[in-house]
């Protein structure tokens, strides 16, 4: 119950920010509970928020997350992430982009990992109750392992993103992302994640959603792959 508490009260501080947001921005916001086996096997708290703006062509956006776990008065998860991207439209169906983020995740091997991108974005489907998007380009990435000292890579990136409307309070998303490393040519990084929207009014809706992250070449301590599962209030402004 008091975790219940604590989602809906900071959806509401959250979407609050609705009754000044007004197009071109929109937003999102989202907390729960988070069931994760893997590296770490326990319950925990998570928040994450992303803000658009557009501008004719021109889109900007703004994205953070945090999670930590605590077990039995131990921490035994802690990882955020924040980062920020621009994309400009060159048709209807073909653009272009770079991002720049930074993330942390000390119980999977590396205290900040800073990562730059940029590359193309194609729509296969584009229409209001389906969208298909295919991304390809290039990733420049610093790690600053626990072990200490620093590895910088430079890896290709290939992603999709599929998102579904089924009805007028339901919806679809599913997406896969694969990072070949050209640095360390036998390592790769693949993360897939498939999520369902229910939509509770024109605010809060209810996200259940499973990630699956994959490392061929994980850290000593670590293992190859991690699952997350999580079921998050969201609210949309």
């Amino acid at each position: 119950m008091r975790l219940f508490q604590y989602v809906v009260g900071a959806c509401v501080i959250l979407s609050s920010l609705s009754a000044y947001s007004a197009e071109p921005f929109t937003g999102e916001a989202e907390a729960g509970a988070i069931i994760v086996s893997g590296n770490n096997d326990s319950e925990s708290y998570n928040a994450k928020a992303k803000t658009v703006y557009t501008h004719e062509k021109n889109v900007y956006s703004a994205f953070g997350r945090y999670l930590k776990t605590t077990s039995a008065g131990t921490e035994s998860a802690r990882n955020w992430e924040i980062g920020a991207r621009y994309e400009r439209e060159l048709t209807d169906y073909l653009g272009v982009f770079v991002g720049q983020k930074a993330e942390s995740d000390i119980f999977n091997g590396y205290i900040q990992r800073d990562s730059t991108d940029a590359g193309l974005k194609y729509y296969l489907i584009k229409s209001d109750e389906m969208n298909w998007t295919v991304e390809a380009g290039y990733r420049y990435q610093k790690t600053l392992p626990t072990a200490g000292g620093s590895t910088h890579d430079n890896m290709g990136r290939l992603y999709t993103e599929f998102n579904k409307a089924l009805d007028k309070t339901l919806s679809f998303k599913y997406w896969a992302e694969y990072l070949p490393n050209f640095t360390e040519t036998d390592a790769y990084l693949a993360n897939t994640e498939a999520s369902l929207n229910i939509m509770l009014n024109s605010v809060f809706s209810l996200k259940l959603a499973y990630l699956l992250q994959y490392q061929n070449v994980p850290p000593a301590s670590g293992k190859y792959t991690t699952t997350t599962t999580t079921m998050n209030l969201v609210a949309k402004f």
